[in-house]
């Protein structure tokens, strides 16, 4: 139906509401009753059992009376083509309210409850909805309401050889049924669904509730299905009550459904009881909690010009993201054993426990210096973006606030005033003060360069009296020059000023937090770092 029809039916059509693949959906009035009915005209079908399967569906859908669903009142043909009448709902979708961003974790949570009662009852009776996504969830008088089994699956209950049928002959070579960012796995791969899809479903809309972000990311159908196939959203930072719903999250989007919820019911009370925990307040906020790993840059052509550069400038960033509240990154330590010309991210992934990964690469081209890098996601491999630039050994400083930039803007959309301090907070006061650090770094990497190590730290710090990086540094050179040469008390006494100087100047600052705890263990003072940590912990 092009034109808009005056009458379908007994029924007065006054607008229409929307159009969507399996049809169209009007606003219109049952004069009979005189009441307001949406009116869903279902497409042409293609052939006598896609009907009948139709027929089937509605009949079934048609049992179920419940308030969180939306009710079939009758079922007809006009001019061969299915007309469902329906309860008319106004309200704002939930795909609107997130236009936005995330709701509170108490609202989020109501929301879930409400549209997990509703797919209780239909699962009940072997109605699988497979198209579940925000959109089809509408937000009318402070209550939920699930819309749209348009393109449902009627699964008879006990009858699982039948259900492999159906699906088959539902099922159109080439047609994808469903929402690809919000389908399961096994809806890509052409396998028999049940009710754990559509937890699967319910999973990613809640992910995408409580962080304001799309549990799959992906803009074409392919990268969509590779990320929901191979990717893992991030896991939930906040108090106990979010981690609890994190971990619902998660187990709702298993890849495998027989390691999800076994049903809906299941799901809504591991989810009640989330709600009724410590930290929970009315507006208390999730946040996607990210896990980044900055491997060791590749020398494409190797250099002494540039060959510093290769761990000194990935362990720099690492320190410059170090410390932010929703992103775990992993230490330069744990990097160093991923060095290599092809790292296999899924084993990173799985090893490291991350999500991110930033890789790059160095080439020395006449006077500057060629660098390419990229941000990937794992285990998925989905590339979130790659870079290249060119810069002079001088420009090293500002290569290194940009990539450190380009990192925080992919995969941390918003921070705190602290947050954006804490990035500007321990910046050499020039590009000079930080190359020399740079290559202090990488000549304190091994015991026989430390005393040169020490003589470029000292130099930095004399330049830039204020960077306090370059004196945790200086602290932990010095440290270990005197305890591997049975040094003198003076010397061990001038690696701890150089520690407190560091945190004097930025008692925030991660890298000299974690140096000084070390050095403090060895000597026997864990009792002095853990109170240092713990004034520390109070303070942010």
């Amino acid at each position: 139906m092009s034109e808009m029809p005056e009458r379908i039916g007994p029924y007065r059509v006054l607008s229409k509401v929307g159009e969507g693949g399996m049809g169209v959906v009007y606003k219109a009035e049952d004069q009979r009753l005189e009441r307001i009915v949406a009116l869903k005209v279902i497409r042409e079908f293609e052939g006598d059992e896609t009907r009948r399967r139709f027929w089937q569906e509605a009949r079934a859908a048609a049992q179920v009376d419940h308030p969180n669903g939306c009710r079939i009142y009758d079922i007809t043909e006009e001019q061969d083509r299915l007309v469902l009448v329906m309860e008319f709902i106004e309200g704002d979708s939930l795909a609107r309210r997130l236009e936005r961003g995330s709701l509170p974790a108490q609202e989020a949570g109501q929301i879930a409850l409400s549209v997990l009662s509703a797919l209780e009852a239909f699962h009940k009776i072997g109605i699988v909805h497979r198209d579940l996504k925000p959109s089809n969830i509408v937000l009318a008088n402070g209550g939920s309401k699930l819309l749209d089994f348009g393109i449902a699956k009627h699964v008879p209950l006990g009858a699982q050889e039948e259900t492999a049928t159906t699906l088959a002959n539902a099922t159109l070579p080439g047609v994808f049924l469903g929402t690809p960012r919000y389908a399961s796995p096994e809806q890509f791969c052409d396998k028999p669904v049940d009710a754990r899809s559509d937890l699967f479903s319910m999973g990613a809309i809640l992910f995408e509730m409580l962080t304001g972000q799309r549990a799959f990311q992906g803009e074409s159908f392919g990268e969509i299905a590779h990320a929901v196939l191979h990717g893992t959203p991030p896991a939930l930072s906040g108090p106990p009550a979010i981690a609890a719903m994190g971990r619902i999250v998660h187990r709702a989007l298993a890849r495998e459904s027989q390691h999800r919820y076994p049903n809906a019911k299941a799901m809504a009370e591991e989810l009640r009881a989330a709600l009724l925990m410590d930290g929970i307040e009315t507006k208390a906020r999730a946040c996607a909690l990210r896990r980044l790993i900055v491997l060791p840059f590749r020398v494409l052509r190797p250099s002494e010009e540039i060959q510093f550069l290769a761990y000194s400038l990935p362990e720099a960033i690492t320190v410059s993201l170090a410390g932010l509240e929703n992103l775990v990154v992993r230490s330069s330590i744990v990097a160093a054993q991923y060095s290599g010309d092809a790292p296999d991210l899924q084993k990173i992934a799985r090893e490291a426990e991350v999500d991110v990964v930033l890789t790059g690469a160095l080439l020395n081209v006449g006077k500057e210096l060629r660098i390419t890098t990229q941000l990937a996601e794992v285990p998925s491999g989905t590339l979130l973006w790659s870079h290249s630039s060119q810069a002079t050994t001088h420009e090293l400083l500002e290569l290194h606030d940009d990539l450190v930039r380009r990192v925080v803007e992919s995969i941390l959309p918003s921070l705190t005033v602290q947050e954006h301090q804490l990035l500007q907070k321990d910046r050499p006061a020039s590009p000079t003060v930080y190359q020399i650090y740079l290559q202090a770094n990488e000549f304190g990497r091994r015991w026989e360069n430390l005393p040169t190590a020490i003589q470029m730290y000292e130099r930095c710090v004399s330049l830039d009296p204020s960077y306090a990086s370059g004196w945790a540094r200086l602290g932990r050179a010095r440290w270990l020059r005197d305890k591997y040469t049975l040094g003198s008390l003076e010397g061990l006494r001038a690696a701890d000023e150089a520690f407190q100087t560091a945190l004097r100047l930025n008692p925030s600052l991660t890298l000299a937090h974690n140096l000084y705890t070390h050095v403090q263990v060895d000597q026997g003072r864990s009792l002095d770092a853990m109170k240092r940590l713990l004034d520390r912990a109070h303070q942010r």
